[in-house]
């Protein structure tokens, strides 16, 4: 197939050769993006900063939260087989299919996209404890060891969409607070006003109040939860750490 798969085949890359500035975007712009059948293409204006690609119906709409992100470090980027100017993002099912104006552009924004296709050291790590033991045995078993693998591929890649996701509500609920405030300060010394029909004018004091509790509960017990998965996580390594040393120490009593 004609199709290049960029980030599938990179395993060999030297990690040394990414350099990543996190403090400000490393690529934006405009780029045609596929909406559906009735819209067809559409321009969106396109972000790249902190690994996190996400996309605005426009620039200016840049400073009021994205309309969707995906977290490139486990995404998938696919040249399209006949369209010069076409290149596809993907995470599982979630697919953004994207036209630059020029394949010189398109080229642009694959290199930088691909330089974060990189593994992390824990994604590293769990591949090693998980290529041989088994907590369940007393014999070696490789396939519980992909077993285990898979599993450890799936927890990791999930907390970092969750970690994205997280970074990306803080950035919206922020927006949304400073709008609340800004209407509660405006409409502070103004009459109430008559919206009939038995209708109540909103309370933006009140608004922005119960917002901004209710925004900090959210965002502390996501918090506590991704605690908790790492915690566990870590808990597990260890686990794994001591079985794979007590096989060690028993294989070289037999010797």
């Amino acid at each position: 197939m004609a199709d290049d798969y960029y980030g599938q085949n990179n395993s060999n890359s030297d990690d040394s050769e990414v350099e990543l500035n996190l403090s400000s975007p490393e690529l934006k712009g405009y780029l045609s993006k596929w909406t559906n059948y009735i819209h067809g293409w559409q321009p969106r204006f396109i972000v790249l900063k902190d690994g996190t690609l996400s996309y605005y119906k426009s620039e200016q709409d840049s400073d009021f939260g994205c309309r969707g992100a995906i977290s490139l470090q486990k995404a998938t980027i696919k040249s399209h087989e006949f369209d010069e100017c076409r290149f596809d993002v993907a995470i599982g099912q979630n697919v953004w299919y994207l036209r630059a104006e020029t394949p010189e552009d398109k080229g642009n924004w694959i290199e930088v996209l691909q330089s974060y296709k990189t593994d992390v050291p824990e994604t590293i790590s769990l591949r090693r404890h998980g290529s041989t033991i088994s907590l369940q045995s007393n014999t070696l078993s490789t396939a519980s060891g992909s077993s285990l693998k898979r599993v450890s591929r799936g927890l990791r890649e999930k907390l970092h969409e969750i970690e994205t996701f997280r970074d990306i509500l803080y950035g919206q609920i922020d927006t949304l607070q400073r709008y609340f405030d800004a209407l509660h300060a405006k409409n502070e010394d103004q009459p109430p006003l008559d919206l009939g029909d038995g209708l109540k004018p909103i309370d933006f004091r009140g608004e922005a109040i119960t917002f901004r509790e209710t925004t900090a509960g959210v965002i502390i017990t996501l918090q506590h939860c991704l605690d908790i998965i790492s915690q566990k996580e870590e808990s597990f390594k260890k686990k794994l750490d001591k079985e794979q040393e007590r096989r060690r120490k028993a294989e070289e009593l037999y010797r």
